[in-house]
This record gives structure tokens, C-alpha cells and sequence, in this order.
């Protein structure tokens, strides 16, 4: 793994910029940070926003993971940048209730 501190955040941002174009309408916004995880290991962290429409219970395990595989599969987090890629979803309408910047 490398650590955080080796990776270029604007190469990185770039590529996973790159990336987020590839995904549907469903997602509405994607934001990311590196950072160590529970274990100290460099990791990558996904805050994605989705529709309200693609996070109906029937719909949001396979919305969910096509976004997750697609993000995985075009920035190959772990051989490209020795990093474990983590993912979270929100709602449009259960982020508008939150005062949360990192969503932003």
C-alpha cells in the first residue's frame, strides 16, 4: 500500500473526475477524500448522492452497485493508487435535511 501522504491528490481528483462522467443520471454528486481507515490502512472515500428515484428500496442495491463498480473498475483504486476505496450513499432528500460540508 502507499501511504496518503505519496498519493497526487491532483491526479487522483482528475481521474476520479474522469470517472464520475461515466455514471448515470441517478447520481447528482460525488465527492471524495484520502485518508487512513478504522485499521491505519490509505484508503479512498466516496460520498455519492443519488436521486430519490434511484434510492427506492427495490432500486438501490443495484444502483448503488453499479456506481461502486464502475468508480472501482475506472480508477483501480488499490493497484493504481495502493489505496482501499470505501463507499457512502445519500439521498437528494436525506442530504437536504443534513447540515453535512464533506457531502457538499
Amino acid at each position: 500500500m502507499v501511504p496518503s501522504g505519496f498519493v497526487n491528490q491532483t491526479e487522483l481528483a482528475s481521474e476520479v473526475e474522469r470517472a464520475v462522467r461515466m455514471l448515470g443520471p441517478e447520481v447528482v454528486r460525488v465527492r471524495h477524500s484520502v485518508g487512513a481507515d478504522t485499521s491505519g490502512e490509505p484508503s479512498i472515500f466516496f460520498r455519492i448522492v443519488i436521486t430519490d428515484l434511484a434510492a427506492r428500496e427495490e432500486t438501490l442495491a443495484d444502483v448503488t452497485g453499479h456506481i461502486a463498480t464502475i468508480l472501482f473498475d475506472e480508477l483501480r483504486p488499490y493497484e493504481n493508487w495502493g489505496l482501499t476505496p470505501y463507499f457512502s450513499f445519500r439521498s437528494q432528500s436525506e442530504q437536504a435535511m443534513r447540515s453535512d460540508l464533506a457531502w457538499s
